[in-house]
Formats: C-alpha cells, structure tokens, sequence
C-alpha cells in the first residue's frame, strides 16, 4: 500500500514533533539546571526518535512497514507542535517556572502516548518492529522521568508552603 500524500506529511510532522521536543528539552538544560542530565538524555533521545520515525517512512515508502494513522490528522499533530513552540518561545523569554516546565512536559509526552502516534505502524520485520517498540517504550520512560521531577518539586514546593 503506497502512503498518500497526506500520510507522507503526517509523518513529516511526527518527525518535526521529535526534533521540537528536543529543542525544548536542550532549552530547559540551560534554564533549569537542576534536571539538566534529565533534559539532556530526553533530548538526545528525541533527535534518536526523530531519526527512527525518518527510518520507519522509508520502511513505509518501500512498503514494509504499513502506516495506517486511524483518525489522525495532520492538523492534531501541528496543533501538538504549536503548543510545544509556544512553551518554547515562554521559556525562552523566561515566562514559565520550573514547575510549569515539568508538567507542560509531562502533559506532552503523556498526549503522545494517549494519541498512540507509535502504533500507527504495522509490520511483520521484527527489525522495525523492534524500532517502533523501541519508540514506544521511550515516550512512556519519558512520561514517567518527568512525572517523577514533577512530584518531586510539589513535594518540595509543598514542605516550603507548610513552614511559612
């Protein structure tokens, strides 16, 4: 099944979703030094994302890996895209906390897990099966690394409000 025009953009927009998340996580290195190792391998895993996703439309141009996108849109992932650069442009111009940071974050990678971008694909080649999973597996590890920043900062948020 040769992909349609539309499928080609779609998955031209999940590989820009990988290399933008990137970007926001290197910018939250430097604005938020306190999780920089944390920020740091998300966004060296991201562009390793943005990289597999290019892999897996070559796969789908060459007909071994199917790409059936369900009742997703290109506009859902532009929208997603125009969220991750609007918190960019914010951190940037030093306009969003650290708190807001981890759970803008969380939320992201949590929304990519919920739209399933990643079982879109369908194939018997257990090399990209292998790369999808591999995707996959990573999006959740990075839901929980963030989740778990994010719990820590309310609790130290919440030992401060409790002594004042």
């Amino acid at each position: 099944m040769v992909l349609k025009d539309y499928q080609e953009r779609l998955l031209e927009l999940l590989e820009q979703l990988e290399l933008d998340m990137s970007n926001l996580y290197k910018l939250l290195a430097e604005k938020f030094p306190k999780y920089a190792d944390l920020w740091a391998t998300l966004s060296e895993q991201e562009i390793l994302h943005a990289k597999w996703v290019k892999e897996l439309s070559v796969l789908a141009k060459d007909e071994k890996v199917v790409f059936d996108e369900k009742v997703t849109r290109t506009y859902t992932v532009k929208k997603v895209l125009e969220m991750i650069q609007d918190t960019y442009a914010k951190t940037q111009a030093n306009k969003i906390s650290l708190m807001s940071a981890l759970s803008i974050c969380r939320d992201f990678e949590q929304s990519i897990l919920e739209k399933e971008f990643y079982n879109y694909f369908i194939t018997k080649d257990p090399d990209a099966r292998a790369l999808i999973n591999q995707i996959r597996t990573e999006t959740l590890d990075h839901q929980v690394r963030v989740k778990k920043a994010w719990e820590e900062e309310r609790k130290v948020a919440l030992n401060v409000t409790r002594k004042v």
